[in-house]
């Protein structure tokens, strides 16, 4: 896809570019988000799971408080560094293997919130910085402001509070809201299901209708689990 003016209001629903607050571009195979720096007053966006190699269209926006790049191939923190309203920042599964990048963060005199690595061991990776042994204390030094890095909630002493998916590891307990889930209703009755996968076996072969279907629901499940990315880093840092 490539994007244009035009395609990023018609997707945040505003006539006017100036009037688009909130951004989502998640999962669209991007390799430029250039016609993003027209967006004047944005103050979040999430670009995740794209094809980026540069956030340099970024720049300018003055008002970005929450910028979400999660799986992309990003490999330089320069273009962040004039973001003076920036807030929360997901970094993670990128390309960034230099440490020294780190330091374009200490410009950023609002920064809270940080993500190099992934969140969940099975969903996604870590950028090469995080394998250096000064990762953590260069982090901790250059965004003293930092109460939140990697899912860990930043003690006054440098220590952390860790957040799980699963639950919470902290020198001081904390309970979870605790979430009542209603049953899931089957999608398939038991004998459609059956028939379906009779028919599966015994046709020739796939449908392209049923292969762009089965590719339509995997793609947007995929943004599912990048826009999961984003609640759950806005929940943690609420916490």
């Amino acid at each position: 896809m490539e994007l244009t003016v035009e395609k990023i209001k018609q997707r945040a629903g505003e006539f006017d570019i100036e009037s688009v607050y909130t951004l989502s571009l998640v999962g669209l195979s991007l390799r430029s988000i250039a016609p993003v720096a027209a967006c004047a007053n944005l103050t979040s966006l999430d670009v995740s799971d794209n094809c980026l190699s540069a956030l340099d269209a970024l720049a300018g926006l003055e008002q970005l408080k929450v910028l979400v790049a999660s799986a992309n191939q990003v490999q330089r923190l320069e273009p962040l560094r004039a973001l003076a309203s920036l807030h929360t920042l997901r970094i993670d599964a990128n390309a960034i293997a230099n440490l020294d990048e780190v330091h374009h963060l200490a410009a950023l005199p609002n920064l809270s919130v940080v993500y190099f690595r992934k969140l969940y061991e099975e969903i996604a990776g870590p950028n090469p910085i995080c394998g250096h042994p000064a990762y953590r204390p260069t982090v901790l030094r250059l965004v003293p402001k930092l109460a939140n890095l990697d899912g860990e909630r930043i003690r006054a002493d440098g220590g952390a509070h860790a957040h799980t998916l699963y639950g919470m590891a902290s020198d001081e307990p904390e309970a979870l809201p605790s979430l009542e889930v209603s049953p899931i209703e089957p999608v398939f009755a038991a004998g459609d299901l059956d028939a379906f996968r009779a028919a599966l076996g015994a046709a020739p072969a796939l449908d392209p209708a049923v292969v762009r279907a089965v590719e339509g629901a995997l793609h947007d499940s995929k943004r599912l689990v990048a826009r999961a990315h984003s609640l759950i880093a806005n929940y943690v840092e609420q916490r």
